[in-house]
């Protein structure tokens, strides 16, 4: 099935399949088909190595013994030919793969240090409720990104009054710009568009339905959305998502839960730990990023 195929499968779905899981349902699927055709190319190229050398060492060791193996048998009658030796031709990149790039947006900041993440959450945070399990990790660079490519990206995971919350710095330019349907306008071709604003960016790679509703604020175009925990989760477990695409190329993710964790229980609150307001405040935040 193709990116656009399974694009076409997920815009048919049902109407409770929310946009931003069918987002994320999307997002993964080409991902791992990107990966799965780079792997199978780099399989193909690993065995081709592995048979070079092989008949380069036994080429080698016959040189170097020396001796006359004398004169070869007679062949046997009847004994089959081998077979031809075959490579699987390699998958033509689909829309949307890491073969095509946006534009790369200039910017004169940088994401924070790990210890001044640390802190710096820790500041924002301080009266918002207790905060513990407070960590930074390396993350991508952007989603998606290429396959092992250096993480420059940032994730700070956070527990606020017994729920869980994290904040995932990245790129929205270069590769992540790039969709097999992004378009501002749903009516537009249904064809690999590339996103070079933050607005377009913010209206994501793929069309949903309902549209993903972006705003304007003064940080940049952010959207809200409140993703499924799945059909096997209670409907008391909440999560709060809000994203904003800033003008210079980054996107700041704030992703919060009424419960320990993504389909983790107990219930700790009625709602997210944190509110609308406040994961918006949090994303807006300069003191994430550095001078460059």
């Amino acid at each position: 099935m193709t990116d656009l195929q399974l694009g076409d499968l997920l815009r048919q779905a049902p109407d409770d399949l929310d946009p931003a899981t069918a987002d994320r349902i999307l997002e993964a699927a080409l991902v791992s088909g990107t990966r799965r055709r780079r792997g199978r190319r780099l399989a193909m190229a690993g065995a081709a190595l592995s048979s070079a050398a092989v008949v380069a060492l036994a080429v080698s060791a016959s040189g170097l013994v020396g001796t006359d193996p004398g004169p070869r048998g007679p062949a046997v009658a009847g004994a089959p030919e081998p077979p031809p030796a075959t490579t699987e031709p390699p998958d033509a990149p689909g829309p949307g793969e890491a073969d095509t790039e946006g534009p790369v947006v200039p910017t004169d900041r940088a994401i924070a240090d790990q210890p001044t993440l640390l802190a710096v959450t820790t500041d924002l945070l301080a009266g918002a409720g207790e905060l513990s399990g407070l960590s930074v990790a390396a993350h991508e660079t952007s989603n998606p990104s290429r396959l092992g490519a250096p993480l420059e990206g940032r994730r700070v995971d956070f527990s606020l009054d017994g729920g869980g919350a994290s904040v995932t710095l990245q790129r929205w330019d270069g590769i992540a710009a790039v969709g097999s349907t992004l378009a501002v306008d749903p009516t537009g071709p249904a064809r690999e568009k590339i996103a070079t604003t933050a607005a377009e960016a913010c209206a994501g790679a793929y069309l949903t339905s309902p549209a993903i509703e972006c705003r304007e604020s003064p940080a940049g175009w952010y959207s809200m959305a409140r993703p499924s925990q799945g059909d096997a989760m209670p409907d008391t477990f909440q999560e709060l998502m809000v994203t904003l695409y800033t003008p210079d190329g980054y996107v700041v993710r704030i992703d919060s839960y009424n419960t320990p964790g993504e389909k983790v229980g107990p219930v700790v609150a009625e709602q997210p730990v944190l509110t609308e307001a406040e994961s918006l405040a949090l994303a807006s935040s300069q003191r994430w990023f550095v001078p460059r």
